[in-house]
């Protein structure tokens, strides 16, 4: 499993593909961040669940940490890899096991440059304008582990979904549809089934106190119960289906 992991962390360094999205997402970040620290307006920078929305903009950095395990499953499909890569190791749920473990590793290093960005920008621009830190030790702390775990376990939902639908343009349109569209459509609408949602799972794990969220804990328990799901349903398929 190891060697295993190790293989499929290489196929992540050695792509193109990854250095592309390291470097929208630190484009991505640095703008939001600027945006949300430069044109906000004071009164509207004042409150804890204020700072926690522009402070955690390196929160960004779970879409591409997703996409990062969207294209280690997909990408083999859609070449053909994985034909040969279950040859090679016949054990397919030690494959599927190892790009989840792999994703996970890199969502990790993706959520600790993206939060180190983005929390440092803000931060510098709120001190600049003389508006008074509002959080907590302990507030801070679970914004910023809260949103490094959230990034980590998106890794492994991107990478999941995409074993279970392995189209490429397929899972990345349906992702982002979901995360943009459909999860702020159930939470605005449907509250009590939209909290329930990953992308609110993870507001919940970050401490943002929104009205329906739920707490901290809950959100931690649903996001981690989705992502495991996910990767059942993923091992299940996977394990089954024949490879075109």
């Amino acid at each position: 499993m190891i060697a295993q992991t190790k293989a499929e962390l290489l196929k992540i360094r050695s792509t193109r593909t990854t250095f592309g999205l390291v470097l929208g997402m630190i484009a991505l970040i640095l703008l939001f961040g600027l945006l949300a620290g430069l044109l906000t307006k004071t009164p509207n920078l004042l409150t804890k669940d204020d700072h926690r929305a522009v402070l955690g903009v390196g929160s960004i950095a779970g879409v591409f940490s997703a996409l990062v395990g969207v294209l280690l499953v997909t990408s083999e499909y859609r070449f053909g890899t994985i034909r040969p890569t279950f040859l090679f190791t016949p054990r397919r749920s030690r494959v599927i096991g190892a790009k989840l473990a792999a994703s996970m590793l890199v969502g990790v290093a993706f959520g600790i440059v993206g939060e180190g960005i983005g929390f440092g920008l803000v931060y510098l621009i709120l001190k600049g304008r003389g508006i008074p830190f509002a959080l907590t030790g302990g507030e801070l702390t679970l914004l910023l582990f809260g949103t490094l775990a959230g990034i980590v376990l998106w890794a492994a939902i991107g990478a999941g979904v995409a074993a279970i639908v392995r189209n490429q343009v397929g899972t990345i349109i349906g992702l982002l549809a979901w995360g943009f569209i459909v999860e702020n459509l159930l939470f605005a609408f449907v509250p009590s089934i939209g909290r329930l949602t990953p992308g609110e799972a993870q507001n919940a794990l970050t401490g943002l106190t929104t009205n329906h969220l739920l707490s901290p804990a809950a959100g931690g328990a649903t996001l981690i119960a989705w992502t495991a799901a996910l990767t059942l349903i993923a091992l299940a398929l996977t394990a089954r289906r024949d490879v075109n």
